[in-house]
């Protein structure tokens, strides 16, 4: 959903809101993983609180979180570093590493779900940060890919 936002698009972000009322809200989870899996928003709401009821794990809480998205077939990585040992801003990561988790492959054509800058989760697509606030100073931290089917 596009509106008029305070956070400019850049090469390395771009404004969307997944949530169908257009709020802006601690929801953050559930569109990113709506934005980034294509399902609707209130499927994952759905299917997030039924693994909830299933499980004991809250939602969004991070093991809730690597719970639903395993089960939809996403591989969880370790926080990326540079090889001094220093974190990956959410821009860097979007012109730095995005690419090569593909194997050099399109990552414009990639979907990657982040943790960054602490308990906000994003989604990552077409190189870009797709959210309602531009996070890319903030350091990215684990991530999901969506393994390809062979």
């Amino acid at each position: 959903m596009r509106r008029q936002t305070k956070y400019p698009d850049t090469d390395t972000f771009r404004y969307y809101n997944a949530n169908p009322k257009g709020r802006l809200t601690g929801d953050c989870v559930y569109r990113a993983i709506a934005t980034a899996t294509g399902k609707d928003y209130k499927e994952v709401v759905m299917e997030m609180a039924k693994m909830h009821c299933d499980t004991g794990y809250e939602a969004t809480s991070t093991k809730g979180i690597e719970v639903y998205l395993k089960s939809l077939g996403w591989t969880k990585h370790k926080q990326p570093k540079h090889y001094d040992g220093t974190k990956y801003t959410g821009e860097e990561f979007c012109r730095e590493v995005a690419e090569d988790i593909y194997n050099g492959g399109d990552s414009r054509k990639a979907a990657i779900i982040a943790n960054i800058g602490g308990h906000h989760i994003v989604a990552i697509m077409d190189g870009a940060v797709n959210d309602t606030w531009n996070s890319t100073h903030k350091c990215i931290g684990n991530y999901w890919v969506k393994e390809e089917e062979k």
